[in-house]
């Protein structure tokens, strides 16, 4: 099953791994991993109808990352940021002299959340920083000569031991910064500069996903339309921190640090207490691995919820998980498991399946009740039926039921086949079972019962002929031998067709009978042969009846003709194949395909065509999926067909007919009756104003 990652509801990529369990991986659209494995069940395994239990690892954040996120740290450093914050936020950060202030508050939040993004597998390919004032200036964010706007999260260029941005950063101070080229703003507060400077910084980054981080704790002077136009055309969003009590998302008015950040698709936050900030700062590009489903054949989504540990994680992160489908019927489902996260870009999912076939236990039937002697073979005629497989075992058992004395036994010709036969050592009522095995569900037995009598007629039986068509007769032939050389005896046929029993006729040493068979299927025909003591020997034998099938993928008679191509009948079987045909003017078809198949064991014959696209009379009509399937067995004979659509409309498997104006007349899924009774399904079939009859997948029974 191929895996499908979703942001939204957009396809992002599909992965397929090499491994035992299958696992789907993919990125969040910040661009951190995310992924799903199911470890149980494996793809295309069986199981018993029932609940299956599926099992399985999610995680977020532990796989390869899409570096194309680049950070700017666009910091205030206006004469206000000097206040003294009561709780700290960790020491001074920029080595100043002053107690733990705004600033060193907003340096640390800044260094905080460039350690997130410094980690193994980041997301963020570049960062770069701007301070601001009355005035405001990129940051030089590297040690070499010249001015440098971005740089990793990582760096360290000149092999201090120390990040470059932290130097950076460590070396911004009230009203400017010192490294690596020094700069000087002022000391009031003028949002337009910053954001000017940010931008300055943020399109210089080659990643395609921008993301400025413009902290603030007073109310900022300047216009700042014309820049945010600015960078909403550069793709570059704002988050915006009301750094403490004294500045709000919405102070400032039209200048609002929320009007800053909704304008560009970003969120304001307020952080009234200031030592929090490198706590809230880092949430611009957290992952978390919110959620687990379950849905079976598409249907609705079934929650997860034995997860290890439990959900929300952040990341990285793996869970493990498990759960439990409803019963499941026999057939082919789809499992598919979806890992619900989100990081700094937003929400998405990563989604794998897997197919379980539910097998369906077989249908046993053992035929019987039996009648034979002590001592000859008496013919069973078992069924068992198992479309779904995998495999199959069966075995016949006797046991003694009554009038059986001590010490007998039974032996089966084969007792692993489902026709076969039975030798007792006495006479008396015995116990058949037959017992079927597919090896996924439990062992299926039927019973039924072999009376054998004592000193009575031995006796076969054989056919001229056992595979044959409907009406035709068959003359059957019960040779039978007895030690009561005196006896006389009579015989009856049961041809098993819903007819009544009915006497044979006897002559030296034969009984003799015929059958015209009407009914379809496999006849299990049983002749009883009795002597004028009572003792009576019965055998069995198998006729099947079938129809002649055949099955074409096109046909046309009329201004042009063209032969049934391809043409399969059966029997033989066949199969067959033919890439496209095109006839000028008159038919362009693809993909044509017929097969006929008898089963001589069942009488089942299946003919069935197909073609996979199809234009018509120069383009005028075009179709697509058009099969056509004709089957007759045991339970009758019956047709059915389907059109994908019909010049773009979807037609399905009703019967009807559809008029082109001035071209044809098209019927589609029709059923007929042919001069002799045949079963005639024709998926498309369309007669032009000028007499021209094509034909699309069809076939013919009888």
């Amino acid at each position: 099953m191929r895996p499908m990652i979703t942001v939204g509801t957009a396809l992002v990529t599909t992965v397929a791994l090499a491994i035992p369990a299958h696992a789907a991986t993919g990125n969040l659209p910040g661009g951190t991993s995310i992924g799903v494995t199911i470890t149980s069940p494996a793809n295309n395994s069986v199981h018993p109808p029932g609940p299956v239990t599926v099992t399985g690892k999610a995680s977020i954040g532990e796989g390869v990352a899409i570096a194309d996120t680049a950070l700017t740290y666009v910091i205030d450093v206006s004469g206000s940021t000097v206040g003294t914050v009561t709780a700290g936020c960790g020491g001074n950060q920029n080595g100043d002299s002053y107690p733990s202030s705004i600033l060193d508050c907003e340096i640390a939040a800044a260094r905080a959340l460039n350690a997130k993004a410094a980690v193994p597998n980041t997301v963020v390919g570049s960062v770069g920083g701007a301070v601001f004032g009355a005035s405001a200036a990129s940051l030089d964010v590297g040690p070499a000569a010249g001015e440098q706007l971005t740089t990793t999260p990582s760096a360290d260029a000149d092999n201090n031991g120390t990040n470059d941005i932290s130097q950076v950063l460590g070396g911004v101070q009230f009203s400017g910064a010192q490294l690596f080229t020094p700069r000087d703003v002022g000391g009031s507060t003028n949002y337009t500069a910053g954001l000017t400077a940010g931008l300055a910084s943020a399109t210089a980054a080659p990643q395609q996903r921008k993301l400025m981080i413009f902290l603030s704790d007073g109310a900022g002077s300047g216009n700042v339309d014309a820049v945010l136009q600015q960078a909403v055309n550069a793709g570059v969003k704002i988050f915006t921190f009301a750094v403490s009590d004294n500045v709000g998302c919405d102070i400032a008015g039209n200048n609002s640090l929320r009007k800053i950040a909704e304008t560009t698709g970003g969120t304001c936050t307020e952080v009234p207490d200031v030592s929090q900030l490198p706590d809230v700062v880092p949430g611009v590009i957290a992952s978390k691995l919110t959620g687990l489903t379950l849905k079976v054949d598409g249907g609705a989504d079934i929650p997860i919820t034995s997860i290890t540990p439990g959900l929300p994680q952040d990341g990285p992160k793996t869970v493990d998980y498990t759960v439990t489908t409803p019963a499941l019927t026999p057939g082919d489902h789809q499992l598919c498991v979806t890992a619900r996260g989100t990081d700094g870009g937003g929400a998405g999912d990563v989604t794998e399946c897997v197919t379980v076939k539910i097998n369906a236990p077989p249908v046993v039937k053992t035929g019987g009740p039996y009648a034979g002697q002590e001592g000859t073979d008496v013919g069973l005629a078992g069924t068992v039926t198992d479309p779904d497989g995998p495999s199959l075992t069966t075995i016949w058992t006797a046991t003694p039921q009554s009038g059986v004395d001590a010490g007998a036994t039974c032996a089966f010709g084969n007792a692993a086949a489902q026709t076969t036969t039975v030798k007792c050592t006495d006479d008396g009522v015995w116990e058949l079972k037959l017992t079927a095995n597919d090896g996924v569900n439990t062992a299926v037995v039927a019973t039924t019962t072999l009376t054998l009598t004592n000193v009575a007629p031995q006796t076969s039986l054989n056919a001229d002929k056992t595979l044959l068509t409907r009406g035709t007769t068959v003359n059957f032939t019960a040779p039978f031998t007895d030690i009561g050389a005196n006896d006389t005896h009579t015989c009856t046929f049961d041809f098993d067709d819903g007819s009544p029993i009915v006497n044979g006729t006897v002559s030296q040493g034969t009984c003799k009978g015929s059958r015209t068979f009407t009914a379809l299927g496999a006849h299990t025909v049983l002749v009883k042969v009795t002597d004028d003591d009572g003792g009576a020997a019965t055998a069995v034998l198998k006729v099947v009846v079938y129809l002649r099938g055949e099955a074409w993928a096109l046909n046309a008679t009329g201004l042009i003709n063209v032969a049934k191509t391809p043409h399969a009948q059966c029997p033989p079987n066949e199969n067959k194949t033919v890439a496209s045909v095109n006839v000028l003017g008159l038919a362009q078809v693809n993909a044509l395909h017929a097969d006929c198949t008898l089963d001589p064991n069942t009488g089942r014959t299946v003919a069935s065509a197909r073609v996979e696209g199809a234009s018509l009379l120069g383009g005028a009509i075009t179709l697509n999926a058009i099969e056509a399937k004709c089957e007759s067995d045991a339970n009758g004979v019956v047709g059915s067909s389907k059109v994908g659509t019909l010049n773009g409309q979807p037609i399905g498997t009703g019967p009807a007919t559809i008029g082109i104006p001035g071209v044809a007349t098209v019927h589609v899924n029709e059923t007929a009756t042919g001069p002799n009774g045949q079963l005639i399904q024709n998926a498309v079939r369309v007669r032009t104003l000028l007499g021209q009859e094509i034909i699309l997948s069809a076939c013919r029974l009888g």
